[in-house]
């Protein structure tokens, strides 16, 4: 079994600041090609909403699909707005597919948005 076919073996996760731009890309992967199942939008909190505990979600996730450095950033990041859009359960040529789109649809650097 060759590394394009390996379902799983890949994932992916970017922080959008605007909602519009997470859902714009959320559309673009699907479009690519990569199942609407494997991609997750993760809404950070909102001046109108309760705040939500992104911390344990995210510990869930901790060792799964992030680094302990990348949790943390991720979970002040939502702490403050914006939107993570995480993929999961890609092959290789899904991940190579991906990449491009999330950084074409403005994901954001978070060490320069805490900067």
């Amino acid at each position: 079994m060759n590394s394009d076919s390996k379902i799983g073996a890949f994932a992916l996760s970017a922080f959008f600041n605007d909602e519009y731009d997470a859902e714009a890309a959320a559309h673009a992967l699907m479009d690519a090609g990569i199942p609407k199942d494997a991609i997750t939008m993760t809404p950070g909190n909102r001046p109108d909403t309760s705040p939500i505990d992104h911390m344990g979600f995210l510990d869930a996730l901790t060792g799964i699909f992030f680094h302990e450095e990348q949790r943390a950033a991720y979970a002040a990041a939502l702490e403050q707005g914006g939107t993570l859009v995480t993929v999961q359960e890609m092959n290789e040529a899904q991940h190579n597919i991906a990449l491009p789109i999330l950084a074409e649809k403005g994901q954001i650097d978070l060490n320069e948005r805490n900067s």
